[in-house]
């Protein structure tokens, strides 16, 4: 745990969190932070709690010394969110000490019964209500639904100008230093790649919610974004509203002039047309990454899919359907809002095909309307004339990319 002051009586509290799956089911190879604060000193409101407290007594007491407050002190606990990630520390809490009152939205007390068993010294909050404080503080509560869960909101102190904005913002990867003022140009080039994994596997889904709640941060013009995982932005507060900004974009189609070529090979067949493909995006300058699907972590592959304008698709057909591995993949990029993008399918096939069919019957059924070329599946080992014929597909696939980027 570190604690840092960010602005006049406001602390941030930080953890590095590493080798666990969030959320149960997604990689995190650079780890990922969990972010609580501190605002005020006579009369403390804490924000999501106490990251990284190991739920003991003498734990909170090196907690409060370190953060220069007194226990009964902390009158006010704002949960922006109630995901367990950031709630988790709440029974631990309440056993030794409950003279609080929590503010969430109307779904977040909810949980906090169904969680917790807390029914009581709950206020409800909804859009523009507000908290002052003894010291001068004022909190303004801002409904963000939907940014991850129903129940999220976002929290801004006026005095500071902090945005205290939960997973709206948020980045995957451990830090080091704990604001961008703290971090040289290549620490932030690198946690931009953690920040756009974040969105595509947490935040994806709900673009268009995430869009609604930016346009609200933006209103209230913030000298500081405050979120419940990475960097707090202090510096250069544009750079990351710029960065979500753009991937909320990604949702509608056009992203990056790039082609993800996602791959499966179960005796090397297919990948050999992978390769071949390969080839013929360098040689028209088209930048691309080939991930194969069935060694790499779905949240790798989401993330690519997501700044990738084009997605091209190469898998065998496994028992008259696609790759499974694949299959999923795709499923999961329709789940994600993986949308509009330009596709294209090949692969490899023995006694009969069936991949093309199960790849096609996907992209319709998700509703993930992309702009498809016609597919193409090939038996056995590639020979020349299969070769010829992806060749075509694929220039296609480039012409697309770049005209609808030139749109």
């Amino acid at each position: 745990m570190r604690i840092i002051p960010i602005a006049d009586g406001i602390q941030m509290v930080s953890v590095n969190a590493e080798g666990f799956l969030f959320e149960g089911m997604w990689d995190l190879p650079y780890g990922v932070s969990i972010n609580s604060y501190v605002v005020g000193k006579e009369e403390v409101a804490l924000i999501d709690g106490i990251c990284g407290w190991d739920n003991t007594k003498e734990g909170l007491d090196a907690f409060l010394k370190e953060a220069g407050i007194k226990l009964e002190n902390i009158k006010h606990v704002v949960l922006n969110h109630m995901e367990p990630d950031h709630t988790d520390w709440i029974s631990a809490f309440l056993e030794i000490y409950s003279d609080v009152e929590f503010y969430c939205s109307k779904p977040a007390s909810q949980l906090l019964e169904h969680f917790f068993g807390k029914s009581d010294r709950i206020t409800e909050v909804k859009e523009g209500d507000t908290l002052e404080l003894a010291d001068g503080h004022k909190l303004t509560f801002i409904s963000a639904p939907g940014v991850h869960w129903p129940d999220t909101i976002m929290t801004f102190e006026e005095t500071t100008k902090t945005l205290f904005s939960c997973d709206n913002f948020g980045a995957f990867g451990s830090l080091k230093g704990l604001t961008d003022e703290a971090c040289e140009e290549k620490d932030l080039d690198f946690l931009e790649t953690q920040q756009q994994r974040y969105y595509a596997d947490i935040l994806a889904t709900f673009s268009t919610q995430v869009g609604r709640s930016i346009d609200k941060a933006k209103e209230k013009n913030p000298a500081i974004i405050a979120p419940g995982h990475g960097l707090v932005w202090k510096k250069d507060v544009d750079r990351i509203i710029s960065d979500y900004e753009r991937y909320v974009s990604y949702s509608k189609g056009i992203a990056k002039e790039e082609v993800l070529i996602l791959w499966g090979s179960m005796y090397g067949m297919s990948e050999q047309m992978v390769r071949h493909i390969e080839k013929i995006l360098d040689r028209e300058g088209m930048p691309h990454k080939a991930i194969p699907v069935n060694t790499t972590d779905l949240g790798t592959i989401i993330q690519h899919a997501w700044s990738a304008t084009g997605i091209i698709v190469v898998a065998s057909t496994y028992e008259f359907k696609m790759f499974p591995p694949m299959s999923y993949a795709v499923e999961e990029m329709g789940t994600k809002r993986v949308q509009g993008r330009v596709g294209f399918y090949t692969g490899s096939s023995g006694w009969s095909g069936g991949a093309k069919k199960t790849f096609e019957e996907i992209i319709e059924r998700k509703k993930m309307n992309w702009d498809l070329v016609e597919g193409y599946e090939f038996r056995g080992v590639p020979r020349e004339e299969d070769k010829k014929i992806v060749e075509e597909r694929v220039l296609e696939v480039i012409q697309k990319i770049r005209t609808c980027l030139a749109e």
